[in-house]
């Protein structure tokens, strides 16, 4: 699903978060929240390294099963790797002994800074030293001259950055840095204000998080090929960039929020009895060919942010607490009203992908819930038709409120009929029984064992299955403020996260400004009056009742 495809990983893959924002007093406290989140990633590695991490198990259907915690392990220290054709990915290796040396990659000023945090000879650095240890580098930045943009070949296309690469490694102090970078538990790219949109931070925070909002202001300060990319900025801006490959959202979203909650209560870092040496930033030996290469990165990348039409929208009519009054599941509501609120912009349903863990199953990742079905469609046309005009004095009251109980418990019944029919392709995918993984393993077997792919695989009707120009999937998490965002999968499509909370649900909408077909704020509008007319239906419901 990742590997393979060639497009360039921000806003086509990697996804971005983006945390609650802090205020910063001054440069110290920037340091401060790096130093306390890379001290508590260093417990949660080490947690690993035992093998204690606690199993996970299912808390509905078929309630109790253990779930597969594979993909936790493969957080820290894993890298995406660059290669002509399929990329492939370089996972973290595990110590019993706990001895292993770790470090971590600070990004500052487009400069990256490999800071040791644990020795096998000195054991970790405290917070304290981890914090001396960034003000260095966020100083020594300040001070040096514009560092070599490195960081946006990893926005390219894979194939052109695989063979820049394959430049850049012939220089052996290159290829050590890459080794560095690739080996660290992660990326920590601390940036300075800017690049937001006027009066709306909470789309500005996002779009930091997942490009970092052009080559003027923080894309350059990035590696996108890193599974996990903290970001902090002085003006108070908090978030992540993580490279998909190597695990779903729900394990990104617990090391994220763990660290967070750490954070939170603990105290400043205190002073290190004594210094250690100042960090050194990487220097790279790059040649004309690659400079040039780094400076139409940067181009292409600048114009894809300028294509990308995205909104982080949070409708407060109600939240996960309404929907539950309804008797009904709250992801199955919302994917219910996204498919309502496609049909009432385009008066048709498109293939639709929401992500199902299949963690109930060993190195389980994600199997696809199709929520545009004959059921929905049927109650989103019912919906959609056109109500009865309004009733005047020489109406008949009885024969127009007769109607529209009518209309109203009709439109109930269908939705009724489509939330089962969501709830049962929703279970069948969990326990093993969707279509999507099974397809897929028989093209990807016939491509092998056959060298070419049968007709069914070829058929215009199976392209078109496989074309979601609706991407939606559920982020929950439990820290207000915080939500995951993407950029649509097609050209002509939408991408759609979401994060219920108790009174309000987190949207985070995208298309692309190059479509004819899309709009991101016709989207969001179509939405909000969706949820809307559903609160109404079941408002008249309970009224009748």
């Amino acid at each position: 699903m990742y590997l393979k495809v060639r497009l360039p990983l921000p806003i086509n893959s990697n996804p971005g978060m983006v945390f609650p924002r802090r205020h910063f007093a001054k440069m110290e406290e920037v340091a401060d929240l790096g130093a306390l989140f890379i001290d508590d990633l260093l417990d949660y590695k080490e947690m690993l390294d035992r093998g204690e991490l606690p199993l996970e198990r299912a808390t509905s259907r078929e309630k109790g099963q253990p779930l597969c915690m594979e993909q936790f392990y493969r957080l820290l220290g894993g890298c995406r790797v660059p290669e002509v054709g399929r990329d492939r990915l370089e996972m973290p290796t595990f110590n019993q002994q706990g001895e292993q040396e770790e470090l971590v990659v600070i990004a500052v000023r487009n400069s990256f800074y490999p800071i040791p945090v644990k020795a096998a000879d000195r054991g970790r650095l405290t917070p304290g030293e981890i914090q001396a240890q960034l003000l260095h580098a966020m100083v020594g930045a300040q001070g040096a001259p514009p560092a070599p943009r490195v960081g946006l070949l990893t926005s390219m296309n894979r194939d052109q950055w695989a063979r820049a690469r394959e430049t850049i490694i012939k220089d052996d102090n290159n290829r050590n840095n890459l080794e560095l970078i690739s080996r660290a538990l992660c990326i920590l790219c601390l940036d300075e204000g800017g690049g937001d949109i006027a009066g709306d931070a909470d789309t500005s925070a996002m779009l930091r998080a997942m490009h970092g909002a052009g080559t003027k202001w923080h894309s350059a300060n990035r590696w996108f090929d890193k599974t996990v990319q903290l970001i902090i900025s002085s003006d108070g801006t908090v978030g992540m960039c993580y490279e998909h490959s190597a695990a779903e959202g729900v394990a990104v979203v617990r090391l994220a929020e763990r660290a967070l909650a750490r954070a939170e209560v603990a105290g400043r870092p205190a002073p290190p009895p004594a210094l250690l040496p100042a960090p050194q930033a990487m220097r790279w030996n790059l040649t004309p060919e690659v400079t040039r290469t780094i400076d139409q990165a940067g181009r292409d990348l600048d114009r894809a942010i300028a294509d990308l039409d995205f909104k982080v929208y949070t409708y407060r009519g109600y939240g996960r607490e309404f929907m539950k009054s309804c008797r009904t599941s709250p992801d199955v509501y919302i994917q219910l009203a996204l498919q309502y609120a496609y049909f009432k912009m385009y008066g048709y349903l498109v293939s639709t992908y929401e992500s199902a863990s299949l963690r109930r199953f060993r190195n389980g990742r994600v199997d696809n819930i199709r929520s545009a079905h004959s059921a929905a469609r049927a109650w989103a046309a019912t919906m959609c038709t056109a109500e009865p005009s309004p009733m005047n004095d020489n109406d008949d009251n009885q024969k127009k409120v007769s109607f529209n109980l009518y209309g109203d418990q009709k439109k109930l019944e269908l939705f009724e009929e489509a939330a089962r029919k969501q709830t049962a392709i929703m279970e069948a995918n969990i326990l093993g029984r969707g279509i999507d993984n099974h397809l897929l393993g028989l093209r990807e077997a016939a491509r092998e064992t056959l060298g070419e792919l049968p007709p069914l695989f070829t058929d215009a009707t199976y392209k078109q299955m496989i074309e979601y120009k609706l991407s939606t999937s559920q982020v929950a998490t439990t820290t207000d403020g915080t939500s995951m965002g993407y950029g649509a999968v097609v050209p002509d499509g939408y991408g759609c996260s979401y994060n219920p909370k108790k009174e309000s649900v987190i949207f985070c909408i995208s298309s692309f400004v190059s479509s004819s077909v899309t709009n991101t704020e016709a989207f969001r509008q179509s939405l909000e009056e969706a949820l809307d007319s559903m609160r109404l239906m079941f408002q008249n419901r309970k009224v009748e009742n």
